[in-house]
């Protein structure tokens, strides 16, 4: 294995460990949040220290990360095996019509339905009346009533 693909190999595991620790911790913060809300409904799921408590503990690999995305940089370091996306796929013309993907309906389909599913899931738990509790508050501000 040469030192290009181990580099690589070693970037895309930080990167996939970052995602899946950031993942947890939003979790972990919104039960944290959810237990505190249930003891006081006005109590805010998200506080800042909590927020700065779980990123400090996922810094040092954000900042790993970081480096080895900087010195790869610096070295010049590419994945030329990599597979390369197909330049203008959706506008080449053949006989005149842009060439589309066949399942393009299956897939505005399955985001619709992802985007649904999640609006629903915040209504559930209640980030629509955090954001219109929000918006209120700024609203007042604004006006010069708060």
């Amino acid at each position: 294995m040469n030192k290009n693909k181990a580099y690589l190999i070693l970037q895309a595991v930080v990167c996939v460990a970052l995602a899946a620790l950031l993942a947890v911790s939003a979790v972990s913060i919104c039960r944290e949040g959810m237990a505190r809300r249930a003891l006081d409904p006005l109590e805010s799921i998200y506080t800042p220290q909590i927020v700065a408590r779980r990123l400090a503990a996922i810094a040092p690999l954000f900042f790993a990360g970081l480096g080895l995305l900087i010195a790869g940089l610096a070295l010049g370091i590419r994945d030329e095996g990599g597979e390369k996306p197909v330049r203008g796929a959706y506008f080449a013309r053949a006989a005149g019509q842009p060439v589309r993907p066949k399942n393009k309906r299956a897939i505005q389909a399955v985001i619709l339905a992802l985007a649904a599913a999640l609006i629903v899931a915040g209504v559930l738990n209640g980030s629509a009346r955090d954001v219109l509790y929000k918006a209120i508050t700024i609203c007042t501000e604004c006006v010069g009533l708060g």
